[in-house]
């Protein structure tokens, strides 16, 4: 067997952040469910398959605990270490197979075991495994999470992706580089579907999927079609599997995908409502919206909550919103469209979690507030369940020095990589436990910031002389900016934005520190436990 077990590892993976790993968000999903994961302050946390590294490496950063990870591309557990020394989090990260490392006679108990994605991509007897280590090594009570692409969705694509292997398989794609290898599969399939296919007539979808993977990034279309393994099923069976480790559905961490109102129109949510098992009721939700992608939580010897401990839990939950007020949106995409977030109830929920300069609020500080007294506990509930589901609120929680100490040694590497480098788009925030959008321009407006360029004109000319340095241009429309004066035009446009709302928004997070200063250097951590 190779050491990669069938997985593509000649291109690395993407530098994603991904918020569902979050063990505040793993919480709140469950709470949202009504199921209680018995999760103390300080968990113990694994991740299978961590990839680059980005996610395991914020929230060990941000929140309390202990981290554990695996991951047998050793280009990637080097990135990651690479995270882990810069933070001095309390993390440990190998480059071992799973077979591997479920041999290791050093693994604790763990309260959370997520993997994302890697359930798809890896052999039956790696799945195997990852059931064995769930089995033996998650303890009564604790949470497994399962992120993995799921049928009916995927069922049109599975010949396109044939195409693409058998392109990789041949003497062309033997002989090509791994990108090109890539480049080649996707014009293979390409010109299958130009060539007059009747697969590709008769399914449309099929095709615009095709034509959308084309502007994709390469070294992430490798790792999802390019795999010797391409794992599909329903829910039903993926939840049959998990019963010889125990594990009970618990719900999705997708907050808005059990509010069929969202999703499906009267005729299906009549015909959901009277499913009363839930396996079966989930498989006809994944078949009424098309499911591709499903982010699961199952929970060994899952308890329900009572209602009065359910509530008692949501009086005390903080949150705090994701995005500066001005970026909150009134329309959110769903299963039908888009909703619309009726001002008369949003409004001043919004309004009262940015007073205060963003400050934290519990929910029962909401329900006390005088804009807010005259609201029903569930009202107030179901729109944070809303705004948390929709990414534009986070669970919140109060940080220790500690936390904010790692948290900002981990955003002066992720600002020092941004002179050279645009992979990392996310930051630690210890406010919300987990990481924030910071895009690389707002990244350059804070580096400018701490040589003292404070001001719009300062923040534009900075980014430009970045620009003409590194050869790269603006692009406004898909369309690259060449003029100079346009540019610093859209420059401005950003750093006026920037100081007037999305700094202070990133300073109550505590990603940005408001007592930058010019000159100032954020204080590194020092590596502890890094395996």
């Amino acid at each position: 067997m190779a050491w990669s077990d069938g997985y593509f590892t000649e291109l690395t993976y993407t530098h994603g952040y991904y918020p569902e790993l979050n063990p505040a968000m793993l919480r709140l999903a469950c709470l949202c469910h009504g199921v209680d994961p018995h999760l103390g302050e300080t968990p113990t946390y694994l991740e299978l398959g961590f990839g680059q590294g980005v996610s395991i490496n914020i929230h060990a950063a941000a929140s309390a605990g202990s981290y554990w990870g695996t991951d047998f591309n050793p280009a990637q557990t080097a990135s990651a270490r690479k995270l882990a020394l810069a933070s001095g989090a309390e993390i440990r990260l190998f480059d071992e197979s799973f077979e591997e490392f479920a041999e290791r006679d050093d693994l604790p108990d763990f309260d959370i075991i997520a993997l994302h994605g890697i359930w798809s991509w890896v052999s039956d007897t790696s799945r195997g495994v990852i059931k064995d280590i769930i089995r033996r090594k998650l303890r009564p009570g604790g949470i497994a999470f399962i992120s993995y692409n799921c049928l009916p969705g995927w069922a049109p694509i599975l010949p396109v992706r044939e195409l693409m292997l058998l392109y990789k398989d041949s003497v062309a794609g033997k002989t090509a580089g791994a990108a090109e290898m890539v480049e080649g599969a996707l014009s293979f399939a390409g010109d299958v579907m130009r060539a007059g296919s009747a697969y590709f007539r008769d399914n449309p979808f099929a095709r615009h999927q095709l034509e959308g993977m084309m502007k994709q990034r390469r070294n992430y279309l490798a790792h999802e079609f390019l795999n010797a393994n391409w794992h599909l099923e329903h829910f039903a069976d993926m939840a049959r599997s998990l019963d010889e480790a125990k594990l009970t559905f618990a719900g999705s961490t997708r907050l808005l995908d059990a509010m069929d109102g969202l999703h499906l129109d009267e005729e299906g949510r009549k015909l959901v409502a009277r499913i009363d098992h839930p396996v079966t009721r989930e498989t006809v939700r994944d078949f009424m919206v098309n499911r591709r992608f499903r982010t699961d939580i199952f929970v060994k010897g899952a308890r329900r909550m009572p209602d009065p401990e359910q509530r008692q839990a949501w009086l005390a939950q903080a949150f705090v919103l994701a995005k500066p007020s001005v970026d909150i949106p009134k329309r959110i995409p769903c299963g039908r469209g888009e909703v619309e977030l009726p001002a008369h109830r949003y409004d001043p929920v919004l309004e009262v979690l940015s007073d205060d300069d963003y400050r934290p609020k519990r929910v029962d500080e909401l329900l006390a507030h005088p804009r807010l007294r005259d609201r029903r506990p569930a009202d107030i509930i179901d729109v944070l369940t809303m705004l948390a589901g929709s990414g534009l609120a986070c669970p919140a929680q109060t940080p220790t020095d500690t936390m904010v100490e790692r948290c900002a040694a981990l955003n002066a590497h992720i600002l020092q990589r941004a002179s050279s480098s645009m992979d990392l788009q996310h930051m630690a925030s210890p406010v919300t436990g987990g990481g924030i959008v910071v895009p690389h321009m707002a990244q350059l407006f804070v580096l400018a910031m701490q040589e003292g360029r404070d001001d719009v004109e300062a923040l534009a000319g900075y980014v430009w002389e970045f620009l003409e340095r590194v050869g790269e241009r603006l692009v406004k429309d898909g369309n690259r900016i060449e003029d100079q004066a346009e540019s610093l035009k859209e420059l401005r446009g950003a750093a006026t934005k920037f100081l007037r709302f999305e700094r202070p928004h990133w300073e109550a997070l505590q990603v940005i520190r408001s007592d930058a200063s010019p000159g100032r250097t954020i204080r590194r951590g020092h590596p502890t436990d890094v395996a």
